[in-house]
């Protein structure tokens, strides 16, 4: 299959699965305002009607943290408690709901209904969990070999604080063109669990590093756009938090859909990427 005709079917496979990435959105919602009502009930008890509330408006002022006393600590505390439930129930969430998706995107025709998704997803979350935690490591061991051990080795020879200059940054650059390898690599060993049913992560792998070796670069390609397609959407987000920054009423209603519809979007980046995949080697 061609370059372009397999981003063309994954694109299809992707937007005709809303549906389920809509499951995945509200799920994740839910975590999310779950997490973030206990630190509004601490606001609002430590605020209530205040003028603190505008005068935050114009910037955090590290003074108000004195006139909190007490609460304050309780604040911080509720913020690193939801932060860490969010992002682990996040990262499980997201494992989770892999498994229904790659399923979706591994069989040849038909939808899958949400039953079926939520079957296929616990059926598959402990390979993919398995999957997940072993190409962290091997992420984090590809970090160190391409931009640790340059670092330490480029530190120990200049003796400066921090290195710096092209050299380093050549080594995030290596870094961040050797990340589309690995992320195939997960995204094929997941398809394959899911085409074949077998719970076994090593012989996913393999078939995996298989698939990449006898089409190295049409893979490399797809995935690559993918993630690129990814980092522009990421920086727009980014680019519309930090300029928008709604007062009250309305606007601050119409940030939170905006923002919520960002996150839906950012879903289907994501689910893309899985459908490609899956579609490439499908199509092979």
């Amino acid at each position: 299959m061609s370059f372009f005709s397999t981003l063309k079917n994954g694109a299809i496979a992707t937007v005709s699965s809303y549906k389920l990435i809509l499951v995945i959105w509200i799920t994740t919602l839910v975590l999310s305002m779950a997490a973030g009502y206990p630190m509004m009930v601490i606001l609002n008890s430590i605020f209530g009607n205040s003028m603190i509330t505008g005068n935050l408006n114009n910037g955090f002022d590290i003074a108000l943290a004195g006139d909190m006393g007490k609460p304050f600590g309780a604040l911080l505390a509720s913020v690193a408690a939801g932060a860490m439930l969010v992002v682990t129930a996040g990262f499980f969430l997201m494992v989770f709901f892999a498994g229904g998706l790659f399923k979706r995107f591994t069989i040849a025709g038909g939808r899958l209904k949400v039953s079926e998704f939520l079957r296929s997803s616990a059926s598959s979350f402990i390979p993919f969990l398995g999957i997940t935690l072993l190409m962290m490591l091997i992420v984090a061991g590809y970090t160190l070999v391409v931009i640790g051990i340059p670092a330490l080795v480029m530190l120990l020879v200049s003796g400066s604080q921090m290195p710096s200059g092209k050299g380093i940054y050549a080594f995030y650059a290596i870094w961040a063109l050797g990340m589309p390898v690995w992320l195939f690599i997960a995204d094929a060993s997941r398809r394959w669990i899911s085409a074949t049913g077998s719970p076994h992560v090593f012989r996913a792998m393999g078939a995996a590093f298989r698939a990449l070796r006898e089409r190295f670069w049409h893979y490399y390609g797809i995935v690559l756009t993918i993630v690129l397609l990814n980092t522009l959407l990421v920086i727009g987000i980014l680019w519309f938090s930090a300029i928008v920054t709604p007062d009250k009423g309305i606007m601050v209603f119409l940030f939170f859909l905006a923002t919520q519809a960002l996150v839906f979007i950012r879903l289907m980046m994501k689910a893309l990427r899985y459908a490609v995949v899956s579609r490439a080697i499908q199509q092979e």
